[in-house]
């Protein structure tokens, strides 16, 4: 930077005055070849034993864009779903839709409805940037097109695909238990604010997760099913996780929506077609896990 160019020009400056001043018999040109400042050039060692060289701002800012496109996909498609169960609850329409369909019916088709429509966006990002790839590679020259393939590498968009469909599906169950507990938007979004604490939280932290993505905390937070979306996908954008750690970071997942949909299924058979007072989180964990 031109902060650090004048710095370094001052710091030359004053030392040959100073080398000056102390009569000593020593040679600027000489003194400055010794003392000249060392760079540190940082290299990825991949799997086969290749090296390419690659910086922190490298690998921050492409996961730190993907990730922030997991958040507002996970949270504006889960509010989609809490703001349409609390419109037709306030407009009765729920009344004449649970005349036709089970509560368990109308909450998948909910959940599948507005499922579709969120891959079918990621499926639109995932091709357009493998378009965006594959016709930029002819443009550009060697070094930009091993930093671009490394950007919007297959694997890296796959990943973000498949994660984005885990963390939809968890977070949709809680999104869909807030709108059968709340009568007003008022009263949910009080109720979601830890929902959106826990999808921030690895968003607000993933300098961390660059920096130190096979530390004991990454690991962690990266196995913890309301986390893992997120967390392992910054992970395997900047290294290549062991494969059990992916694989239990599925199994964890999958289990985790199985609960959740059962929780949220109990609530939303009974929240459904309860009006007036909003219930207690104590009383929305016992409709939950009774």
């Amino acid at each position: 930077s031109t902060e650090s160019s004048l710095e370094r020009a001052l710091q030359d400056h004053v030392r040959s005055i100073r080398l000056e001043r102390s009569e000593l018999d020593i040679d600027p040109k000489k003194l400055g070849e010794l003392t000249e400042w060392v760079s540190l050039n940082t290299f990825q060692v991949t799997k086969g034993g290749e090296t390419k060289e690659k910086d922190f701002v490298d690998a921050f800012l492409p996961t730190m864009v993907f990730v922030m496109m997991l958040y507002f996909l996970i949270y504006f498609h889960g509010y989609a779903m809490t703001r349409g169960i609390i419109q037709e609850k306030t407009s009765r329409v729920m009344e004449v839709l649970l005349g036709s369909v089970s509560p368990n019916e109308l909450m998948a088709g909910k959940i599948l409805g507005i499922g579709l429509v969120g891959l079918t966006q990621v499926s639109i990002y995932i091709v357009t940037g493998w378009l965006a790839r594959t016709a930029a590679l002819f443009w550009l020259n060697l070094g930009d097109m091993e930093r671009l393939a490394d950007v919007i590498a297959p694997g890296k968009l796959l990943a973000f695909g498949v994660f984005y469909v885990f963390g939809y599906f968890i977070f949709v169950s809680i999104f869909a238990i807030v709108g059968a507990a709340c009568n007003s938007d008022q009263e949910a979004q009080q109720l979601q604010l830890p929902i959106v604490g826990c999808l921030m939280l690895p968003m607000m932290t993933t300098i961390f997760f660059v920096s130190n993505p096979d530390s004991i905390g990454a690991v962690v937070l990266s196995l913890v099913p309301i986390f893992t979306p997120m967390v392992m996908f910054m992970r395997i954008s900047v290294i290549s996780p062991p494969a059990w750690q992916i694989v239990l970071s599925i199994l964890l997942m999958s289990g985790t929506i199985y609960l959740f949909f059962r929780a949220a299924a109990k609530v939303f058979r009974i929240g459904t077609l309860m009006y007036g007072k909003r219930p207690t989180v104590g009383e929305i964990w016992r409709w939950a896990w009774s």
